[in-house]
């Protein structure tokens, strides 16, 4: 849609007279303001037919916020909208809060509702926290990078006991601490439905880690969870490798990247896995792991072979952890993805690597190792080399000048653009390992 006011009223008249060709509306970045929304709300009840609306960025305030809250739960046609995105409308604010929480305890359609960066502060989550826990429908939450404290956790924690529909909630970039964590962890601990928690840069701590050890021990339900960036250093991972150990839980996928984890913190973690049979995605890019930690790890996957991602960007791994991580794929049979770049090891470490995956292994099919210190003809040859001899499909190499990935076999170029492009809201914190949005993210070359 363009910008100009007689295409807006040209897509008002089409979703008020409930064209069954408009399935989804993506009107993002556009300022329509409280009196374009409230045209549109008034379209939408007389609309059935509309199943996505993507009002991010457009300059929805807590007005507007009570316009289309009101028109999700007219009972003159009932409203189909399953997706509404809401992110990054900052006026919004508290008292937008309050009209979304209001729309969720009537609304019985809602699957998936997005207000991150919306200024709601516990003030405006903790209704809708609290609406959740009598919402049959919504089964995504995404409010991330609002102020939420413990306050709001809590609360939260609440609406966990009681829901049974729920099955992710991103909470990244907030202002949650060790209490705000323990209260998280006993809502999970009695709920059921949650699938997933992204908890990213915020300030969890070691204690924090401690209480989520404690706390979804027995959930049978969760499977991924974030938690970069929340400072829990060797002392948190040594709590999660308690979680971990042996098959105490059901999470298949943590990030604990940009966590301040070093050698000790490794160590502790590979132990776990070791006995381990659940888990298929370890994430730890942009710690401070170096060569001992990386023997740890590779210990670990002489015997494990359900680990299928292993994110080890931005540490400190020089040529002596990479030989051991070589070492261990020849024998490894589980593994997918390996990702290290941003590493310091150079030829030796690169080339060991290549002889291994040439020779030995043939399962590890994704390789990232763009910016670490191999020499430009090194790094030349491993790529020559993997092309010809190796299973790898998707390799992140500095020797393609023309992308930062590089597909050497396979079409899918295209499509991990798109998937790249459509992650674009958290692209400017990946390399810090902190925002953890949504499951998905670790995918390819993004790290977690």
């Amino acid at each position: 849609m363009g910008n100009s006011p007689n295409s807006f009223h040209l897509v008002v008249s089409k979703i008020e007279a409930n064209n069954p060709e408009i399935e989804e509306l993506d009107l993002e970045t556009h300022d329509l303001g409280d009196k374009r929304v409230r045209l549109l709300s008034e379209a939408l009840r007389q609309n059935n037919t509309l199943q996505l609306l993507n009002l991010s960025a457009c300059n929805v305030t807590a007005t507007g916020a009570r316009f289309l809250s009101d028109a999700i739960c007219s009972v003159i046609i009932t409203s189909n909208i399953r997706r509404l995105n809401l992110s990054n409308n900052p006026k919004m604010g508290p008292e937008g809060g309050h009209y979304l929480a209001n729309a969720l305890q009537n609304n019985k359609i809602l699957e998936h509702l997005k207000v991150n960066q919306c200024g709601l502060g516990d003030e405006g989550f903790s209704p809708i926290a609290c609406a959740l826990a009598s919402n049959r429908s919504l089964s995504v939450l995404e409010s991330g990078d609002n102020n939420i404290t413990d306050e709001g956790a809590q609360s939260l924690s609440e609406a966990l006991k009681l829901n049974t529909t729920l099955e992710g909630i991103s909470l990244w970039h907030n202002l949650i601490k060790s209490h705000g964590a323990q209260h998280l962890a006993e809502g999970l601990s009695v709920n059921k439905s949650m699938i997933w928690i992204g908890l990213g840069s915020n300030m969890i701590g070691a204690e924090g880690a401690w209480a989520f050890a404690e706390g979804i021990q027995g959930n049978v339900s969760l499977q991924w969870l974030g938690m970069g960036g929340n400072e829990i250093g060797d002392r948190g991972a040594m709590h999660l490798a308690t979680l971990l150990t042996g098959d105490a839980c059901s999470v298949q996928s943590i990030g604990l990247g940009g966590n301040n984890i070093s050698d000790d913190g490794a160590s502790h973690l590979a132990q776990a896995l070791k006995s381990n049979t659940k888990l298929s995605s370890l994430g730890l890019g942009g710690n401070t792991i170096g060569d001992d930690g990386a023997q740890h790890l590779a210990d670990m996957l002489t015997s494990n072979n359900t680990l299928q991602k292993l994110l080890l960007s931005s540490n400190v791994i020089g040529d002596t952890g990479v030989i051991h991580l070589a070492t261990a794929l020849e024998s490894n049979m589980g593994l997918e993805t390996l990702l290290l770049a941003e590493n310091p090891f150079g030829d030796e470490g690169g080339t060991t690597l290549t002889q291994t995956l040439c020779s030995h292994n043939k399962t590890l099919h994704t390789l990232d190792v763009r910016r670490t210190q191999m020499s430009r003809s090194g790094e030349k040859q491993l790529v020559k080399a993997l092309e010809k001899k190796s299973a790898i499909t998707k390799l992140g190499s500095g020797h393609d000048k023309q992308s930062p990935l590089m597909l050497i076999k396979g079409n899918e170029n295209r499509q991990f653009r798109e998937g790249q492009e459509r992650r674009s809201e958290a692209a400017a914190a990946v390399k810090k390992y902190r925002n953890q949005a949504i499951p998905g993210m670790e995918d390819g070359f993004d790290v977690h």
